[in-house]
C-alpha cells in the first residue's frame, strides 16, 4: 500500500466550506390537515386497560406466533401511576415550571406520532410528499386513518412497554453512573443516535449533532424519565429509517435510484395488502436498523411485489423475512400486537391542559434542542392562539385540542428535513474522494471518532466525497481482498497538518494494481455524470431481475441471474451471467 502527496492544480469549489443554509421546509396548515384521519384532531391513548407484552414466540404450523404463556402483563392507569408534579429543570437550565408526569407521557406520545407523520410525508426529499395522498391505501383507508391506526400514540406506548416496561426495567442510577438509552431505547453514542447524526448515510444532523444523547435520552436525567426526549428522538429515527428506504439519500436521487425496489418502501406500504405493513416494517427497522428492510422484503422487484401482495401475516412469509427466532423476529410481532390491544381499549386518556402546562411543554422541547431558543416566542404565540380559541374553565382538552397545539407547533416554524447538512468547519473536517472506478457496494469503511462512536459503517460511493472529522480512526477499509485502513490512517494524519481554509484539500482513495493508493490533492468538486442512454449497461447498477436486456459495446445481452454492480458482459464467456440471446447457452431467448 502506497502513500503519495500530490499538489496537482485542480479546480477548487470555494463554496465547499461556506456555511450553507440548513435544509428545512415550511408546512402549511392545509398540508398538515391533509394528513389528518377522518376524526380530525382526536387523540386516542389507551388508559385504564390491561395488556399482555414481552411475549416470546413459538412455532405453530410452520409460522411463528406469540406464546401467551410467556407474556408479562400490565395495567395502564396514567393518572394513578404517574401522579407526581415534575420539575422541568434540565440540561443545567433551571426552571420554575412544572408539569404532571402523566400529562407529559400523554403529550409526548401524541407529539411523536403527529410529528413522525409530518416528517415521513414532507421531510424525506420526495417532491410532492412521500405518499400519494390522492389515492387510498390498499386497505381502502386514507393516509391519516391508516397512519394513526398503525403509528398513533398507542404505537409509541407499545414501544415503551416492549423496550423498557415504560422505564421500569431501566437502572435507577445517578446521572453519569451507568446511564441507559431511555424509555424507548434509542442506543447511543453509536448505533441509532449515530445514524440520526448523519454519520451512517443519512439522518438529521442539523438537529442531533449538537445534542447530548445522555441528557436527552437517559432515564436518569430530566422529567418523566426523559420521555419527551426519547419519544421525539424515536419519531425522528422512524422518519430517518423511512428516508433511507425511499430513495432520499443523495446518490439515489436519479431515475435508477428511484426505481430500485429497495428505495420504494413508501410504495410498498401504500400498496400492501397486510393492514399492518407500516407498523411491521417500522418496528422491524427500529430493532434491526434501517438497512434491514433492503435486505429482506425489498431486496428484488419480484420479492417486493410478492410481499406487497400478501393479504396479511407478512412477517410469516419466509420469502419476505428470514425465519429465525431472535429479538427482531419477536419485535415485529410484539409491537403490532400490543398496539392492537391498546386500540381495542374501551377507555382513552383525557385531561385538561392549562396554559402553564403548554408553556412548560414548549420550554422543555426548546431546552432539549428540538427547536431553537430564537423560535420559542413564535411557538408560544401560535400555541396561545389555539389555547385561547379552545379554552374552557382554564384549560383545553387533551383528546380534542392537543392535536391543534401540535399543528400550531409544526406549522409556525420550519420543520427540519432529511439529510440536512450543517455548516462545515474546515479545521475539523477532511473531505475524502472515492475514485470513480471503485465498484459500487464493494469498498467497506468502518470508522469511529475519539468517543468511539461510529462515524462511518457503510460501503463508500464511487465518484463522491465523504467528509470525516479530524479525530477519526478507520478500523476497516477493505476492497478486492486488500486491507487499506493502515495506509489510510497514515495518510489521513499527515494531511490533517495541511488543512487550510483558504486552500481546501481532499484525500483521495484509488485502487491500482491490487493495492490502495491514498494521496492528498487540492479539493475539486465532483461534476455530475452524463446519464447513460436508456438500456445501456450501467456499471454502477445491480440487475436483480433475470433476462434484463442491456446493450454493451454495441451488442445486446441478457442476464441469466442476478448481476452485481460492475459485472460487465464478456463476449468470450458464453456461460457467464451475461449472455447474448442468440447463444445456445442462453435461456433468455
Amino acid at each position: 500500500m502506497r502513500y503519495k502527496k500530490s499538489l496537482t492544480a485542480l479546480s477548487v469549489a470555494g463554496s465547499l466550506f461556506c456555511s450553507n443554509i440548513l435544509a428545512s421546509e415550511v408546512i402549511t396548515t392545509e398540508q398538515y390537515r391533509a394528513l389528518l384521519p377522518a376524526d380530525g384532531y382526536l387523540l386516542t391513548l389507551a388508559d385504564k386497560t390491561t395488556v399482555d407484552y414481552h411475549c416470546n414466540i413459538k412455532e405453530d404450523g410452520g409460522r411463528y406466533v406469540l406464546d401467551p404463556d410467556t407474556c408479562d402483563q400490565r395495567t395502564i392507569n396514567w393518572e394513578n401511576d404517574y401522579p407526581d408534579e415534575v420539575d422541568l429543570s434540565i440540561l443545567g437550565i433551571p426552571s420554575d415550571l412544572s408539569l404532571k408526569e402523566h400529562k407529559l407521557w400523554a403529550m409526548s406520545f401524541a407529539h411523536a406520532a403527529m410529528n413522525s407523520m409530518v416528517l415521513m410525508q414532507y421531510a424525506l426529499a420526495k417532491e410532492g410528499g412521500t405518499f400519494d395522498l390522492e389515492r387510498p391505501f390498499a386497505t381502502g383507508e386514507s393516509f391519516g386513518d391508516y397512519f394513526m391506526r398503525n403509528m398513533g400514540p398507542n404505537y409509541y406506548l407499545s414501544k415503551g412497554l416492549q423496550e423498557s416496561s415504560l422505564g421500569d426495567d431501566l437502572p435507577d442510577n445517578p446521572m453519569g453512573e451507568g446511564d441507559d438509552d431511555g424509555v424507548l431505547q434509542v442506543e447511543y453514542p453509536g448505533s441509532a443516535w449515530a445514524e440520526l447524526q448523519g454519520v451512517a448515510s443519512g439522518g438529521f444532523p442539523a438537529i442531533f449533532a449538537a445534542m447530548d444523547p445522555q441528557a436527552v435520552l437517559s432515564s436518569n436525567n430530566g422529567p418523566a424519565r426523559n420521555i419527551l426526549g426519547s419519544a421525539s428522538t424515536s419519531a425522528y429515527y422512524n422518519a430517518s429509517a423511512t428516508a433511507i428506504n425511499t430513495g432520499s439519500l443523495e446518490w439515489d436521487q436519479n431515475p435508477d435510484g428511484q426505481a430500485n425496489p429497495q428505495n420504494r418502501l413508501h410504495e410498498f406500504i401504500q400498496g400492501a395488502g397486510d393492514p399492518e405493513a407500516l407498523s411491521k416494517m417500522l418496528s422491524f427497522m427500529y430493532n434491526r436498523g434501517p438497512y434491514a428492510a433492503k435486505d429482506q422484503p425489498l431486496r428484488t422487484e419480484e420479492i417486493f411485489q410478492h410481499c406487497m401482495s400478501l393479504p396479511g401475516d407478512l412477517e410469516n412469509d419466509w420469502t419476505c423475512f428470514t425465519k429465525q427466532n431472535d429479538f427482531g423476529t419477536r419485535y415485529i410481532r410484539q409491537i403490532p400486537d400490543v398496539t392492537r390491544q391498546l386500540l381495542a381499549s374501551e377507555n382513552a386518556y383525557e385531561t385538561q391542559l392549562s396554559w402553564s402546562d403548554l408553556q412548560a411543554y414548549l420550554t422543555l422541547l426548546t431546552n432539549y434542542g428540538f427547536y431553537a431558543q430564537a423560535d420559542y416566542d413564535t411557538l408560544e404565540a401560535a400555541v396561545k392562539t389555539v389555547f385561547d380559541a379552545s379554552e374552557k374553565d382554564g384549560g383545553i382538552s387533551y383528546q380534542n385540542d392537543f392535536g391543534k397545539v401540535i399543528e400550531a407547533i409544526v406549522t409556525s416554524v420550519p420543520i427540519k428535513t432529511f439529510a440536512e447538512k450543517g455548516p462545515i468547519d474546515p479545521s475539523k473536517e477532511m473531505p475524502v474522494y472515492v475514485a470513480a472506478d471503485i465498484t459500487p457496494n464493494s469498498m467497506l469503511m468502518q470508522a469511529h471518532d475519539s468517543n468511539n462512536s461510529y462515524i462511518v459503517n457503510d460501503y463508500l460511493v464511487p465518484n463522491k466525497h465523504i467528509s470525516l472529522p479530524v479525530d477519526v480512526t478507520v478500523t476497516t477499509l477493505s476492497y478486492s481482498g486488500a486491507s487499506c485502513e493502515d495506509s489510510f490512517n497514515e495518510a489521513f494524519q499527515v494531511s490533517i497538518e495541511n488543512i487550510d481554509p483558504e486552500n481546501p484539500i481532499q484525500l483521495n482513495i484509488l485502487f491500482e494494481s491490487g493495492d490502495c493508493n491514498i494521496y492528498e490533492s487540492e479539493y475539486v468538486e465532483v461534476e455530475d455524470e452524463e446519464p447513460l442512454p436508456e438500456g445501456q449497461w450501467d456499471p454502477n447498477k445491480a440487475y436483480p431481475e433475470n433476462c434484463t436486456l442491456v446493450t454493451y459495446e454495441g451488442a445486446e445481452y441478457k442476464n441469466e441471474w442476478y448481476a452485481n454492480p460492475g459485472q460487465a458482459p464478456d463476449p468470450t464467456d458464453i456461460y457467464g451471467v451475461w449472455r447474448q440471446p442468440d447463444w445456445t447457452s442462453s435461456t433468455c431467448k
